[in-house]
């Protein structure tokens, strides 16, 4: 499954970490790196885009950060007192990052006469 992926191969990443902290911490580091590679292609694409489509880009990028941050203030409510709510806010922000560098990355790699690009 699509969704279930990204959170497992964090999983993964953080299995050494013995304490909540530390596995808030590990969650945090995987967020954060993802979160520049996202960043990074999104340089790419924009450095490729006309001035009207970097408007474009821009606004959906802007409506897609608050997108994120809602959707996982939502989705992690349930362990929002809890000491593990740091970990699972970072694995959903994580998790949203890595589907929308996908798309990103889609875009940047288009092919030419795709309809579905920005061009």
């Amino acid at each position: 499954m699509l969704v279930a992926a990204p959170a497992s191969a964090q999983m993964n990443a953080c299995a050494s970490a013995q304490t909540q902290s530390a596995m808030n911490i590990c969650a945090d580091q995987q967020y954060k790196k993802d979160d520049a590679a996202l960043n990074q292609i999104y340089g790419k694409l924009k450095a490729k885009l006309n001035a009207s489509d970097q408007a474009a880009l821009q606004a959906a990028e802007k409506a897609w950060i608050a997108y994120r941050d809602a959707e996982c203030a939502f989705e992690t409510s349930g362990t929002a007192d809890g000491s593990i709510h740091p970990m699972v806010l970072s694995m959903c922000l994580d998790e949203k990052t890595l589907v929308h560098t996908a798309e990103l990355n889609r875009q940047l790699t288009c092919k030419e006469g795709d309809p579905s690009c920005a061009h």
